[in-house]
Order: structure tokens, then sequence, then C-alpha cells
């Protein structure tokens, strides 16, 4: 009986095996199928794994995950301990389609669902030499038990590139129109005038017979006589008959004037 009954498990197992057997055949595992990786971009391998320090722009790949038209995975970053102040901007999509095929693990040739590229910027104080710490958390619908994965990475703000300050063009100057000279003109200058000659008139005979008349202030009619009667001239008593004698010669001259003018108005007029 021993050896029956041992035969009938054997039986049992084998017929259990052979049963379930196809069902790992198709590549379609039961259980808490797919995995996630955080990578650099572009740093596509054979062999999925994770990198932990990555830089502004990563890649999330998904691996073996079921068949089905709604298993699309939720993607959610935030900044994690010790970056626990700042906001975070991602620029990627938030729902990803990951059950384009049956689930076939990570690692095989089939077994890649998915890679999508983020770019990550932060604010607040990063690590000197780490940078930002950050968290994604996925989930993903059709697994047996937990449904969500997380990962945990470190990554660098993008390098803002100043613009180039365009040169402002020095405008130049255009030159001013040169100004065309002026026709010559034609007609030839006048003869310089002459001066006129200017003809002195010879005095008449009676013009010039007539002496012109002395002012009496050239003839002196004040002398001093000296204080007293004093005087260190040596004949101070003949002064006064010195003036008299003067005042005579000059009214005897200025009648001699007088009478030889009207002589000569006599005379024009005969």
């Amino acid at each position: 009986m021993s050896f029956v009954r041992a035969g009938a498990v054997v039986a049992g197992v084998s017929l259990a095996g052979f049963i379930a057997a196809p069902a790992f055949a198709t590549g379609d595992p039961a259980g808490n199928n797919g995995t996630v990786k955080v990578i650099q971009h572009g740093n596509i391998d054979d062999v999925p794994e994770n990198q932990p320090h990555v830089g502004c722009t990563l890649d999330i790949e998904w691996y073996g995950f079921d068949e089905g038209e709604d298993i699309v995975s939720e993607i959610d970053f935030e900044l994690h301990s010790p970056t626990d102040s700042g906001e975070l901007t991602v620029d990627g999509p938030s729902k990803v389609f990951v059950g384009g095929d049956a689930a076939s693990g990570a690692g095989t040739d089939d077994g890649l669902d998915g890679r999508e590229t983020y770019t990550l910027t932060a604010t607040g104080l990063a690590h000197p030499k780490q940078g930002f710490h950050a968290k994604v958390t996925i989930h993903t619908p059709g697994s047996i038990g937990n449904d969500t994965k997380t990962k945990v990475f470190w990554f660098q703000n993008c390098a803002v590139e100043e613009p180039t300050p365009t040169p402002t063009p020095t405008p130049t100057e255009e030159p001013s129109p040169s100004e065309e000279p002026t026709e010559e003109p034609t007609e030839e200058p006048t003869e310089e005038p002459t001066e006129p000659v200017v003809l002195e008139e010879e005095p008449t005979e009676s013009e010039s017979a007539v002496p012109t008349e002395e002012s009496d202030s050239e003839v002196p009619t004040n002398i001093d006589a000296g204080l007293a009667g004093e005087s260190d001239s040596p004949v101070p008593a003949m002064w006064p008959l010195l003036a008299m004698l003067a005042g005579a010669a000059a009214a005897g001259t200025a009648l001699v004037v007088v009478l030889r003018r009207r002589a000569a108005a006599l005379v024009r007029k005969d």
C-alpha cells in the first residue's frame, strides 16, 4: 500500500507540474510582476539597472509588467530628504501605458514595456556635491499584491545658458552730398574807378592882399608891474609905456585891415 500511495503522490505532482508548465512557458508569471529602473538619459544597455546619480534629464524604464489595456502607470515625483525645502518642476508624462505584452521578466529580450524621459528642475538649497534628492513613485495596476514601485536618486539642475547679447551695430554716418559749385560769372569786372582830381583854387589878388585878422589875444595887454612898483627888470618904469604902445599898434593894425576890406569890396562892386 505504501508503494501505491507513493506512486499516486508522484503522479499527482507530475500532473500538476504539467498543467502549470504552459503558464510559465507563455512568459506571464503570476504574482507581483513588473519593475522600474531610473537611469541617466541616453544610457541604454541590455542590463536593467538603477543609477542613483543622474543629471537634470533622466529616463525611467518599465520591465515585466502584465498585459492589458488598463495597465497604465501613474508617475509622481517629489523632493526627498535631506532636500526638504523648495519646489520641484517636472517636464514629462504623468501616465505611461506599459501593458502592451505579457510579462516576461526584466532582462529578457522582450521584457522592456516602456521608456520615458523626464527633466527635473528644483528650487531651494542643493547639496554642494550631490545636488537635489528626489523620489519617484509609480503605481501600476494588475499586480497581485503591492502594485506601487518607488525609487530615490540624486539629480542636478540643468545649467541655464545666458543668452549672448546681440551687439548693437554702430550706425555709419552717410556722407552728405557735396554741393556743386555755382557757375563762375562770365561778366568781366568793370574797370577800377579813377580817383577824381581835386583842383585847388588859386586865391584872387584881393583875397591874397588882405591879411588875416590877428586875434586880440595875441597882443598882451596885462603886464605885471611887480609888487609895489618893484621889478627885477632894469627898466621897470617903461612897462606901462610899452603896454600903451602895443595897444595902439594893435588898434592901428585892425583899422588898416578894416579899411582894406572895404576898399576891396568897393572894387568888386565896380
